[in-house]
């Protein structure tokens, strides 16, 4: 009789999905993943308001021990949409119902105590604003300041604070009030120019994204004096020039990321006295924006801005590169030998099948070249990063093979690229050695 109790629960494990049986610690992690992409997703293209996230409460609804467990995972709650008052019409009367009230306030008691990213979409009620100020947020996100009534009452202040707008044709400039970054750090911008109060000691990372209608790097330095990272990569700059910037110092900024429609705007300010003595990390991006083209960075050689590099590669020990393949490895390399000190180089997206290239010292002449025309690179480059590749990595191996045999050994780092093969991905990250090539 054991033996047949036995074999009917072995039978019954086998019919229920492997998913039953994982452990409840898995599942939570699975399940704070799913609601991670979803509030990611929004982000990445925010042109219409953002709606209520819904992955939590389904699977809260599959089944009675997934609503346990929901229940018992504050991170699958703490993103909060804030209620807002829809108008509705009813027999030639106006009719004002609040959206989303029930939610908030399930999803505010089940998430506990931890550190809360509430989303406002359009316009916010007094009241709930009110609310705002006992809660402890994290992540701030408005999607269109000029609906956000600030009254004269404190301001709620995250740590991160995102202001943005769907509409890239009608751009405007926002003054941030002072009480709404007291206690923020990080400040992403999207397709709205921002003006900072000047003191504004605490942030320390400002990222632009979309239409801006001006790059007035001066006046943002001047407000943020504590500023380590700025990155407009995902900018487009309309307006390319501020006009009547002072001379100015910023002994804080290491990391400076811009997009292709920067640089006119970068190239007026080392002539009008703009110094960076500690910028250790510049990057330049051709993210496609509303309104760009696409186009190469690796289109602005140093020789179009000369009053930029002759000042930056003092300092960068640090360069990064987003674009695509459609450059030619000289060009890149033009680039890369401009930097004389750098010793890391960072590439995203499909740039990663260039910059290798680029990096061989000895490289393909064309037809015609004496050999002794031959590239030299910087022989400081110990690392070089690849980023966000999709590739199963078969495109890189040449070239990343011919890095090693004519610049010495550096050290190869996969990032975010899911699809490299494990063989290259161990020959390439072992202490930055490369031995011959295995077979696939």
């Amino acid at each position: 009789m054991d033996k047949v109790q036995e074999n009917i629960v072995v039978r019954s494990k086998g019919f229920l999905h492997p998913i039953c049986r994982l452990p409840t610690e898995i599942l939570q992690q699975i399940f704070e993943e799913c609601v991670d992409v979803e509030a990611a997703e929004w982000f990445v293209d925010p042109t219409r308001p953002p709606t209520i996230l819904k992955s939590a409460t389904r699977i809260a609804g599959t089944c009675r021990s997934w609503y346990a467990i929901a229940r018992q995972t504050p991170r699958m709650w703490n993103r909060l949409s804030a209620p807002i008052r829809e108008v509705s019409f009813r027999k030639n009367e106006k009719i004002y119902t609040t959206a989303g009230r029930e939610v908030f306030s399930r999803s505010l008691r089940l998430c506990g105590n931890i550190p809360l990213e509430v989303t406002i979409p359009e316009y916010v009620l007094t009241r709930t604003l009110e609310t705002f100020m006992v809660l402890k947020i994290d992540r701030l996100n408005i999607y269109d300041m000029r609906r956000f009534a600030l009254r004269a009452h404190p301001s709620p202040s995250p740590r991160h604070l995102w202001v943005g707008s769907g509409d890239s044709d009608h751009t405007y400039t926002q003054v941030l009030p002072s009480t709404l970054i007291s206690r923020t750090t990080t400040i992403t911008v999207h397709n709205i120019t921002v003006a900072i109060p000047e003191g504004s000691n605490l942030v320390t990372q400002l990222i632009l994204c979309g239409v801006q209608d001006g790059f007035r790097l001066t006046s943002l330095l001047e407000s943020l004096p504590c500023l380590t990272k700025l990155d407009a990569s995902r900018a487009l700059v309309v307006d390319h020039y501020e006009q009547d910037h002072r001379a100015l110092t910023h002994q804080n900024l290491r990391h400076l990321r811009l997009s292709i429609s920067c640089m006119n705007a970068l190239k007026e300010y080392p002539a009008g006295g703009l110094q960076l003595p500690n910028l250790s990390c510049f990057g330049l991006a051709n993210h496609p924006v509303s309104r760009s083209k696409r186009c190469d960075p690796l289109h602005y050689t140093p020789a179009s801005f000369p009053s930029v590099f002759a000042r930056l590669p003092t300092t960068v020990t640090s360069l990064e590169v987003h674009g695509n393949d459609a450059v030619t490895p000289s060009s890149a390399s033009s680039l890369i030998k401009t930097f004389y000190r750098i010793d890391t180089i960072s590439t995203y997206g499909s740039a990663a099948g260039v910059i290798p290239r680029a990096l061989c010292r000895t490289r393909d002449m064309p037809e015609g070249e004496k050999p002794s025309e031959k590239e030299s690179l910087p022989r400081s480059i110990q690392a070089l990063h690849i980023h966000d590749y999709l590739g199963d990595g078969e495109d890189l191996y040449p070239a990343l093979h011919q890095v090693y045999n004519d610049t010495g050994p550096i050290e190869i780092f996969f990032d975010d690229c899911p699809n490299i093969l494990p063989t290259i991905r161990r020959e390439f990250t072992h202490v930055g050695t490369i031995a011959a090539r295995p077979s696939h």
